[in-house]
Parts: C-alpha cells; sequence; structure tokens
C-alpha cells in the first residue's frame, strides 16, 4: 500500500480525533474496514500520527458513513477525519489517485452532467418553476418510467411541480475533489437561479444531503413526506395485505439523523399495507449498504463483503428500502430487494409477486437515463 507523508495541520487534525478516543472498540463491531486497518482506532491513528504518515488505502476504504460517530460515546469523528484525508490526497497528488477509480468516476461524472442526459427546467408556471422534483442519477438509470409515474403523481398533487434530471455531484465530493465537485455543483446552482426555485423534492437520500448542505437558501424536501403527507396512489392501498411477505426495512445512511423522513416512510408503508421486520441497526444506528463514500469502486472486495453482512441480518429474503444504490447492493450481498417506488408505481408487482429488482449493467443505465431524458423533454414541448 502506498504511503502519503502528512502535513503538520493534518497530523493536529488526527491527534484531536486520536486524544478523544478510549479504545472501547463500539465503532468497530459495523465498520466495513476498520478491523481491517487496526486493532483500534487510536492505534490507527497513533500510529499516523508517530508515522507522519498514512497508507493512502485507508481513508478510501471509509464508506463515510457516519455509524462510527453515532455510536462513539466520545464522537469521535473518523467520518470526517477520512474525508479530509481524501481531500488532502487529491490536492497532494494533483487529482484522485488511478488506483481508487479515477477514470470510473470522472467518466460518470462527465456523462452526467452532458446534454445528452440531463434536462432542464422548463416550467409549467411560466419563467419560474418554484418546486422541483429531483429525482437524482440511480433511480433514472433504474426506471425512467418509474421516475414519470412519480412526476406525474407529483403534479397531480402539487400542481406546477417541475423536473430537473441531474446529478448532484456526491460521486465527486466522494472522492475528495472539491475543486471538481464545486465546479459540477455550480450547474446545479446555475439550473435553480434560472428557475427561480424555492423548494426542491428529492428522491435520493444523497442528493437531499448534498442540495440541503450546499443551497441553504432552498427548501429541501424529500419525496417520502410528501407522499406521506398526500396519500400513497389509491390502486396500491393495502395492496400489501395480500402478500403474506414481511419485507426488511433498511435505512439509507445519508439520512440517518433524518427522523422525519424515518417516520414518512414506515407511515407509507402501513398504507400500502406491508408488513416490515425492523433489523437491530435501523434509523439513526443503521449500517451503510456497502456503497457509501464510492467503495464498490475503491474497495470493491471491501464492499462486497459488507453488502453480504449488511443484507444477512434480515430474517426475511426480501428487503425493501428507499434508495436505489441501497437496493443494488442488498441484491449483491444475496437478498431480494426493491425500491418503496416499485411498491407505489407498479401495480402489477402485487399480481406478479417478483419482489426483487433484476440486475442490469452499465450500459442499460445509460440508456436508461438517455431515455429519461428524452421522455421529460417530450413532455416540456
Amino acid at each position: 500500500m502506498k504511503e502519503l507523508k502528512l502535513s503538520r495541520e493534518v497530523i493536529e487534525k488526527i491527534k484531536v480525533e486520536q486524544d478523544k478516543c478510549n479504545g472501547c472498540k463500539l465503532c468497530m463491531k459495523n465498520c466495513p474496514m476498520l478491523d481491517t486497518y487496526c486493532n483500534t482506532p487510536k492505534e490507527l491513528l497513533k500510529d499516523a500520527v508517530e508515522n507522519k504518515a498514512i497508507k493512502t488505502e485507508i481513508p478510501y476504504s471509509c464508506a463515510l458513513c457516519g455509524y462510527c460517530t453515532e455510536v462513539c460515546p466520545k464522537k469521535v469523528d473518523l467520518n470526517e477525519l477520512f474525508f479530509d484525508l481524501r481531500r488532502f490526497i487529491v490536492l497532494q497528488n494533483k487529482g484522485v489517485p488511478k488506483e481508487f477509480g479515477r477514470a470510473t468516476v470522472n467518466y460518470h461524472q462527465k456523462n452526467s452532467f452532458s446534454k445528452l442526459f440531463t434536462t432542464s427546467i422548463k416550467s409549467q408556471q411560466g419563467s419560474n418553476a418554484e418546486r422541483v422534483f429531483f429525482p437524482g442519477c440511480s433511480l433514472t438509470a433504474y426506471s425512467p418510467e418509474l421516475v414519470l409515474k412519480v412526476y406525474e403523481y407529483l403534479n397531480e398533487k402539487l400542481p406546477g411541480t417541475d423536473i430537473l434530471l441531474k446529478c448532484c455531484g456526491k460521486p465527486t465530493q466522494s472522492m475528495g475533489d472539491e475543486a471538481a465537485f464545486e465546479h459540477y455543483y455550480s450547474k446545479v446552482k446555475a439550473d435553480f437561479e434560472t428557475g427561480k426555485v424555492k423548494e426542491v423534492i428529492t428522491a435520493c437520500q444523497n442528493c437531499y444531503k448534498i442540495i440541503s448542505k450546499h443551497s441553504p437558501d432552498i427548501k429541501v424536501t424529500s419525496l417520502w413526506e410528501v407522499i406521506a403527507k398526500e396519500g400513497v396512489p389509491s390502486g396500491v392501498k393495502n395492496r400489501g395485505r395480500e402478500l403474506g411477505i414481511r419485507f426488511a426495512l433498511h435505512d439509507p445512511c445519508p439520512t440517518r439523523k433524518e427522523d422525519k423522513i424515518h417516520t414518512s416512510v414506515r407511515n407509507i408503508l402501513t398504507m400500502l399495507g406491508i408488513e416490515i421486520e425492523e433489523l437491530k441497526y435501523t434509523r439513526n444506528n443503521t449500517l451503510c449498504c456497502g456503497s457509501g463514500g464510492m467503495l464498490g469502486v475503491t474497495n470493491n472486495e471491501l464492499a462486497l463483503k459488507h453488502m453480504k453482512k449488511v443484507a444477512n441480518q434480515a430474517e426475511s429474503n426480501y428487503f425493501v428500502t428507499y434508495c436505489e444504490e441501497c437496493v443494488q447492493s442488498l441484491i449483491r450481498g444475496g437478498k431480494q430487494a426493491v425500491h418503496i417506488l416499485d411498491l407505489l408505481f407498479n401495480e402489477e408487482i402485487y399480481t406478479s409477486k417478483d419482489f426483487s429488482q433484476s440486475g442490469q449493467g452499465t450500459l442499460k443505465s445509460w440508456i436508461n437515463r438517455y431515455n429519461g431524458v428524452r421522455l421529460i423533454n417530450k413532455l416540456n414541448k
């Protein structure tokens, strides 16, 4: 593993977290990476301070999920520390090191912000959009038809809602490339400013987190809050009662602190008549699915190991979640999994009883995103 010499400033940051750590190991029980690289975080941090260097693989093996800080009695913030180290590595290396999937992420982000895979806001209310649905990349890559159904639902419940197909830039930010992230997110900001957007409704938990932080003047609302308030489509109300299946519910880690989202999702599932299995690690203490921090790109072996661990914590063979990346991780982990939107807007799922998304390759995902743009542009003509 390559080592990188650390600056005095970075060493001081590490010392702060080292001094807070009491070596209790609570964080290690469900962290994807700590037990691979150390006996205790305190030992890991001590070595970095004494050697004035760190193996670059270590920060790029962190899922950046925040579980460690959530369970830590001393609130040691390894999440922020490893993210700072990623940023430091990028600055010293003049870019993300190629061994951590730089080409893959650059390809994804370049295409995600190209005209082929994005739309602009074309408001139904004239020059101002005010309220915009922001579905995110992964959901459109899975099913543009599903995105369209959600958009139609929102316009029925909240007339005048517009839609913007664009990436929030989270993959670039996760890699630690702040300059590139600012460049990409400026394009999102420009769309918001042009449309005079006041509220964004997100279907993706990463988009929720990114837009909330980087566009503080805009109200960011989770799609799950909207559906919990407005009600589920009449055709699927209580349909889950006829299934005789209990779904394990996985809460995505980006919104682990958002109790209103956790409650909204559970209320929606109740309206659907879906019986759920609450996991031991849920809500604020939820585990990362294995895809956090671009782990599937930066350390795929570690990611897959954790995906299996998360999937196997459930008694049920069926999972429901509200993040498309989590769906794919749970399937890779060996379980059957669906997105909550499958249960909300695909009525045929209740008759076919096929409660798992089928795998699709990278090419199919990009084709879906392209078709999503075509569908939305047709509506806006």
